[in-house]
Formats: structure tokens, C-alpha cells, sequence
């Protein structure tokens, strides 16, 4: 019998339960120095900027706050966490195409239509840390497309974790995963000298 290995986060998880006691607040800011930078990472990834990805972050962070005495240990709480920042840049990335519908005056494409087409020019620590071309070849596919590869690879999730993190079926990771190969491979087969510099840049 193969035992489920131990949520390393489970104590400061435990010590979160109540608001109230004196032990949430530093078992808080704990979960938040071990996540903080992996958690922006992901939102990076989806969003595609530096700006909407802070916003990601923080309104993860904001729900993590008010939800993590709910959470129910059914996943590794780093899972759980990471399911919650997918789905705050997914919704950041739908109130920008909002907002741009709403400054053109006119219907815009659809959402991953308008983040395919965004290329937004990051700090140049974050281009240092996250890679620009690699990034660059990302904001041109779907962010659903993008989580699926963040996770799998930035986060280096097995399937049954991103079932749990993106709240699919097995079968729709695998064909999630399917889709955003073929359609990075596409963007990359589009442009010769994007290819070679994300060649160079996961190399």
C-alpha cells in the first residue's frame, strides 16, 4: 500500500483555520513567502504582462485570505492555491478585454484572439526571469492554453495534479495539453526567428 505523501504546508494550513487566534497571522505571511513568487510566475504566464499579473496576484492572494480556513486538505494546499491564481488571470484577462471593448467603442475579437495579439513589453526583470520570446510565443495562444502549460511545466504538475489545479477530467488535461503543443508549435512555425530564439531559450 502506497501512502499519500505528507502536504509539507500542512501545519501553517492548520494554524490558518481560525482568523482569530494569534498564530494565523505569521502562519499567514508564511504561505505567502513560499508562494508569492511561483504564484506570480503562473499569473505572468496567463496574463501576459507584468501589470494585470500583480493584479492576478493579488486578488489570489485577497481569496486565499478569506478561503483558506475552508480548505479541506482533498489536494495538496499548493494545488488548491494554484487553481485559484489560473482562475484570477483567467478573469484578469477577461475584464482587460472588457475594458479595450469598451475603449474602442467597437465588439473587439474574441478573448484569445486579443491575447494572441498582445505583445506587452515586461519589465526587464521579468523578462530576465521568465524569458521574453518564450513569453512572447505564449501571449499568442488561449490562456486556458497557457495555464495548462504553465502548471505542467513551470510548476512541473503530473496530470492527476492539474486535474485537481484546473478542475478538469483526466482526458481534458491530456487533450488541453494536445492543443497547446500543437498551437505553440504553429505560432513558432509562423515565425522562423521566434523559433529560434525559444529554441535557444529552453534549451
Amino acid at each position: 500500500m502506497t501512502l499519500e505523501p505528507r502536504d509539507p504546508d500542512a501545519d501553517l494550513v492548520r494554524a490558518c483555520r481560525d482568523p482569530n487566534d494569534e498564530a494565523f497571522e505569521p502562519a499567514f505571511e508564511e504561505l505567502y513567502r513560499r508562494y508569492a513568487d511561483r504564484v506570480y510566475s503562473i499569473a505572468y504566464r496567463i496574463t501576459g504582462n507584468a501589470v494585470d499579473a500583480m493584479d492576478a496576484v493579488q486578488e489570489c492572494f485577497s481569496l486565499l485570505f478569506r478561503k483558506v480556513c475552508a480548505f479541506r486538505n482533498e489536494s495538496l494546499f499548493s494545488t488548491w492555491l494554484f487553481r485559484l491564481v489560473v482562475n484570477c488571470s483567467i478573469d484578469t484577462v477577461r475584464a482587460r478585454a472588457a475594458r479595450q471593448r469598451q475603449l474602442d467603442g467597437e465588439r473587439p475579437p474574441d478573448i484569445e484572439t486579443a491575447v494572441g495579439n498582445e505583445v506587452d513589453p515586461a519589465s526587464a526583470a521579468s523578462k530576465a526571469e521568465l524569458g521574453g520570446i518564450v513569453q512572447q510565443a505564449l501571449n499568442k495562444i488561449s490562456p486556458k492554453l497557457r495555464a495548462a502549460l504553465a502548471l505542467r511545466y513551470l510548476e512541473g504538475m503530473s496530470y492527476e495534479e492539474l486535474c485537481v489545479a484546473l478542475d478538469v477530467s483526466m482526458g481534458t488535461v491530456k487533450s488541453r495539453l494536445a492543443r497547446a503543443h500543437v498551437a505553440l508549435e504553429n505560432v513558432l512555425r509562423n515565425d522562423p526567428a521566434m523559433r529560434v530564439h525559444f529554441e535557444e531559450e529552453v534549451a
